[in-house]
């Protein structure tokens, strides 16, 4: 502990004197601006360009000219503001364009298997989708296995990096479709029209200048879908991505798509500087013949035991006629069919004005309801007054009465008659006998099955969604809140009942209590403690419009009825509900008096603009639900499997028992046919689960026939057969070749990933692992999922003008800015922020470290050499600590901390180790600095670090070969010696500011100050080493955490920390807790020791030098002292 005292000069008006406080030794880092950007301007023409914002002020309503105007001024808009400075930038894009053509030349990125066996490391991303260019999303998921392939790459591993592209399924073939559409219907403009648009688009664009005032602000609520496109039809789409309007007509051919944009998005990647081995890259679908034949092997294998075909129920486009799984949707990825069970509520009176309409046949009002065991309860049915209920004849000739919504579903699940199914433009759907009001409805008499009343009626229910079940509920006021309270509501309101024309006698049943509840210890509380009147009344909810509070009654009471209900009513009384409700839900079918019902769990939208149904459908599925292949794949997962957060891994554990059957099978799109019946496509995401085999042959298949690839020559170059097949169109080497390089990058690595792929794509890429190959050996061995990006804090949108394509943040930023910026972003799941304002800065920062290292190593021959000293020592230890840090940060996936380590981190040092030697700096020091940053940053901005490696520091290898820098053990005494400096140092800072600005306002000035002394502590106070004695009693993880998270509590309890003063026990826990989350943190165990290593007197006095320059004094004295002594001296 030090305490500082300051000496005012002679000549000021108090005279000699000291003005002395003690200031407790910091055991703490501090962190210290760097250095990195003095005195500079800002950038400030570094923000985001609204490329596509600006070409979205020609709305759709201008047509095509007006369109294509707005496009182009956007970007004319982007030029003006990117041209006040872009010096620095383009000379970074200059480095990029010299380094990429360099690691071309020397194939850095082109990976065979070796003769020999050095470890290798084998990492992959999802193919992305070809049906546009890749964008910042893209790019930030991206950066994750690319940051993870140049680590591994550093620590001396044979990396392969291959990148393809996803064309199969339906979403190209769907914009194809719409752009042919949408071009029929355009037609040739007139004169008059387009001298109209040219008007408009004048208008709006005077519009658009005036809401740059004000950007970032925008209003409405979009779908996924309309912010995806910002509401444009697919011509205007196709501008919006830069298409030449001469070129826009090609795309109606889906093929086309194939060949357009692979070839953008390569040129993308490879400015954006990815260590990608090029030679691997193909496309799916059957126009790569050699893909399409590893696709086929691939399936026959599966047919072999988990492959079936039936009907089943399905999420459903009624536009293409298919299966619209997880990669065709733009709303709805996740989204499953929910099953329910229709209660048939027979009408046991239709009005006489009805009947000509509906003919023969009996009226149901169709309830859909999960709890089908509750129907004992029954006392009315609710509708919608303002509803639009249809009457729907079915295939089995009776009529029921519900939402046209749930129609269609039952149409498509072959309940309902209607007019065929037509193709992709759709069915007409099911046929409606005549249409009414639900307040049409109210009062018809209903005879309910399982009811124990004769007849109920119905009544209105005002918080009914006509987009959820059929739009008519059927009332169980026992167990259902929301009927309970709605009924009392029309038992006691007398008005409601006047105007919504409702009898008395209408709301008169009471309820039906239909379960009783387990009673396993005095806390379960009584039969009814669960029932919906008994938690209404204790949640005092008044009225059935209180939608929160019921949804959390709902939940109880459906959660304490299944679990802890026991049947009290019925055949079943006395059984529990968890065993019986099927039973009851089979026999209600049985008997004709319900039937099953499907429909979307929530919204789906498919990408060919349609809200998707729940159809029955004849198709081909992969068995996921198959329990031991489930078991097989569960048990992987819970091994030694890396998913790198806890989160993550519990997401991908929960989807290996959730996934269920997966419908693998279509008829419209791109792909490869089922090679057993090719009337069926195999679904875009069951063609991609196993692909990362076919890369490790992909450059070598191409010089075959694809007909020759056979199921013998996959079975052995995958390691399936050990027969050698005699194929006369396969060499015999180069069989051995493919071969050899399967069994040298197999299995992979890492796969990395965003977070939404872990219920589908992730998770059936383990399942067909496990089919193709039984060696678990053979399966992946790691993925990592990150979050969305979101652009300046908010979701990346076209119509939000945020939206930037991976080309356009390139030429706006340069690569390297870019990457770094991704890397500053985020890691885990939750979303990241990427911002334009912090590519900016880092542009100043690579040029301005640019140009110090240009100095550096100009001004090495002219540094001191020879022996090192103390700050020698220090710094170089400091070195070896960011190494560490780096390192670990790194092998974790915590780009975020390797960024903070390797860049901003080693740049206060620099400036530090500058600072506290006052530029009298040794070069070895300085050399090993420069180049240990150049090589560990490398893995983020690799063109930056390049030029430094090759034509600053001189060195004819390259970077992206080297390995990661020598960093020898940890010295703690240094590492907490440099603490205590960099502490005492701030310390002694603050104390001479509160000396230069007393708070007393009466006060005068005191003069500059000229001596200082410095009062060192031998000791802490007492009460701080008892402290620190019962903190060395508690475990540490290999992250320096205390195991015991309630690690304070143990602490207050300690019976000598329990017998301190009221007032020390206030300073005692944030001490405690300031050692434990700093130091301890930070040095390991070693901080809880109750003496320095060193002498701390010594070493300031060995400072004194730098203390004197950093305060700006003459003279100062560094006395050793008792702690009595210290109080003394500040009074």
């Amino acid at each position: 502990m030090e305490s500082l005292s300051f000496v005012p000069g002679p000549q000021g008006p108090q005279g000699p004197g000291h003005l002395q406080g003690r200031i407790q030794r910091p055991i703490h880092r501090p962190h210290w601006p760097s250095s990195a950007t003095p005195q500079r301007q800002p950038l400030t023409a570094l923000t985001a360009l609204p490329l596509i914002g600006a070409a979205l002020v020609g709305r759709a309503r201008h047509g095509r000219r007006s369109i294509s105007r707005g496009l182009r001024r956007g970007r004319r808009v982007a030029v003006h503001r990117a041209a006040q400075d872009w010096t620095r930038r383009d000379q970074l894009l200059d480095i990029e364009k010299e380094m990429q053509t360099l690691w071309e030349e020397e194939k850095a990125y082109e990976m065979d298997a070796p003769e020999d066996a050095p470890e290798k490391y084998f990492v992959t991303f999802p193919f992305p989708y070809m049906n546009g260019k890749l964008h910042l999303g893209h790019a930030f998921s991206i950066t994750k296995a690319e940051f993870a392939a140049r680590f591994a790459r550093l620590n001396g591993k044979r990396v392969l990096f291959p990148f393809g592209f996803h064309c199969t399924g339906m979403p190209i073939a769907a914009a194809a479709l719409k752009l042919k559409e949408c071009i029929a219907k355009r037609g040739d403009a007139t004169e008059a029209e387009a001298e109209a648009t040219e008007v408009e688009a004048d208008q709006a664009d005077q519009a658009a200048e005036a809401a740059e005032a004000a950007p970032g602000v925008f209003k409405g609520k979009k779908s996924k879908s309309v912010a995806k496109t910002g509401g444009l039809d697919q011509y205007d789409i196709m501008l919006a991505l830069g298409i030449p309007e001469e070129e826009i007509p090609k795309f109606t051919d889906p093929t086309y798509w194939l060949e357009y944009f692979p070839p953008l998005a390569i040129q993308d990647m490879k400015r954006f500087g990815t260590a990608v081995d090029w030679r691997r890259t193909f496309i799916t679908t059957d126009l790569n013949p050699y893909f399409d034949s590893f696709v086929q092997w691939h399936f026959q294998k599966l047919k072999a035991k988990y492959l079936a075909n039936g009907k089943r129920q399905t999420i459903f486009s009624m536009t293409t006629q298919q299966p619209c799984a997880d990669h065709d949707r733009a709303e709805g990825e996740g989204v499953n069919p929910q099953e329910y069970t229709l209660i048939k509520l027979r009408v046991k009176e239709i009005p006489a004005e009805w009947k000509e309409q509906l003919g023969d046949g009996e009226v149901y009002l169709v309830a859909a309801t999960l709890r089908p065991e509750t129907m004992y309860g029954q006392t009315n049915c609710f509708v919608l007054p303002e509803g639009e209920y249809g009457f729907f004849r079915t295939k089995k000739g009776e009529i029921f009465v519900c939402s046209q919504r749930s129609a269609l579903n039952m149409y498509y699940q072959d309940l309902m008659e209607g007019d065929e199914k037509n193709g992709p433009s759709g069915p007409n759907g099911p046929t409606s006998l005549m249409s009414k009001t639900g307040q049409d409805l109210v009062g018809l008499p209903l005879d309910a099955p399982l009811c124990q009343y004769e007849t109920i009626h119905v009544l209105p229910m005002f918080t009914i969604s006509m987009s959820k079940g059929t739009g008519v509920v059927t009332s169980v006021p026992a167990e259902a809140p929301d009927d309970y309270v709605c009924l009392r509501d029309w038992k006691t309101r007398s008005n409601w009942r006047e105007q919504y024309k409702v009898k008395e006698e209408w709301c008169a049943p009471d309820v039906v209590d239909i379960l009783t509840f387990e009673d396993d210890n005095e806390d379960a509380g009584s039969s009814d403690s669960a029932s919906a009147p008994a938690i209404c009344e204790q949640m005092k909810i008044g009225s059935h419009r209180e939608k929160d509070k019921l949804a959390a009654a709902k939940k109880d009471v459906y959660q304490k009825g299944f679990y802890s209900g026991i049947m009290n009513v019925g055949p079943y009384k006395g059984e529990k509900v968890a065993d019986v409700k099927t039973k009851i839900r089979d026999e209600l079918i049985e008997k004709g008096e319900a039937v099953a019902y499907f429909e979307p769990e929530s919204k789906v939208v498919a990408r060919s603009g349609d809200e998707c149904v729940v159809a029955l459908c004849e198709q081909w599925y992969l068995k996921y639900s198959d329990e031991a292949w489930t078991k097989r794949v569960r048990e992987h997962v819970e091994s030694d499997f890396e998913m790198f957060s806890d989160a993550s891994k519990n997401a991908l554990a929960h989807a290996v028992g959730w996934l269920g059957d997966w419908a693998c099978s279509r008829t419209f799109g791109l792909g490869t046919k089922l090679p057993w019946d090719e009337q069926w496509l195999i679904e875009s995401l069951s063609d991609s689960t196993i692909y990362m085999a076919y890369y490790t042959i992909a450059h070598l298949v191409e010089s075959l026939k694809a007909e020759d690839l056979t199921e013998e020559v996959f079975d052995y170059v995958f390691c399936i057969s050990e027969t050698l097949p005699k194929s006369p169109g396969v060499p015999k080497d180069l069989l051995v070749k493919m071969r050899k390089e399967f069994e040298y990058w197999y299995p992979v690595d890492l796969r990395c990933s965003g977070k939404d792929l872990i219920q589908n794509h992730l998770t059936m890429s383990l399942f067909n692992h496990a089919a193709v190959w039984e060696d678990s050996k053979l399966w992946p061995r790691a993925f990592y999922c990150n979050g969305h990006v979101m652009v300046n804090s908010e979701k990346m949108s076209k119509s939000k003008g945020n939206f930037l394509t991976l080309e356009e943040a390139i030429s706006t930023y340069s690569a390297d800015a870019t990457r770094i910026a991704c890397a500053d972003s985020g890691d885990g799941l939750q979303d990241a922020n990427f911002s334009t304002e912090s590519c900016g800065k880092t542009i100043l920062r690579l040029t301005t470290l640019q140009a110090w290292a240009e100095d550096a190593k100009a001004r090495l021959p002219t540094m001191r050499t020879g022996d090192y000293t103390f700050l020698d020592e220090i710094f170089n230890n400091e070195i070896n600590i960011c190494l560490e840090n780096a390192h670990t940060a790194y092998r974790k996936m915590l780009f975020t901390d390797a960024l903070r380590c390797v860049w901003y981190d080693l740049e206060n040092l620099r400036s530090q180790y500058s600072i506290l030697t006052n530029g009298d700096v040794h070069a070895e020091v300085v050399e090993r600095l420069l180049e240990s940053q150049t090589i560990t940053l490398s893995p983020i901005a690799p063109h930056f670090c390049e030029n430094l490696w090759r034509n600053v520091l001189k060195k004819d290898t390259l970077v992206v070969k080297q390995r990661w820098p020598e960093s020898k053990e940890i010295d703690a005494f240094l590492a907490r010696q440099y603490a205590l400096i960099q502490g005492s140092l701030r310390s002694f800072r603050l104390q001479l500011e509160k000396f230069k600005s007393p708070k007393k306002k009466s006060k005068e000035v005191p003069p500059k100050p000229t001596h200082a002394i410095i009062f060192v502590a031998k000791n802490y106070k007492p009460w701080q080493m008892e402290v620190l004695k019962v903190l060395q009693g508690i475990e540490l993880n290999e992250d320096n955490e205390p195991m015991e998270k309630n690690f304070m509590g143990q602490l207050r309890e300690a019976e000598s920390i329990k017998a301190f003063p009221k007032q020390t026990m206030k300073q005692a826990m944030p001490f405690a807790s300031f050692v434990m989350s700093k130091e301890v943190k930070a040095r390991g165990a070693e901080a809880l020791e109750l003496e320095l290593p060193f002498d701390e007197a010594a070493m300031l006095r060995d400072l004194s030098d730098v203390i004197k320059s950093q305060l700006g004094v003459q003279e100062l004295q560094i006395v050793s002292s008792t702690e009595e002594e210290m109080e003394s001296a500040d009074t």
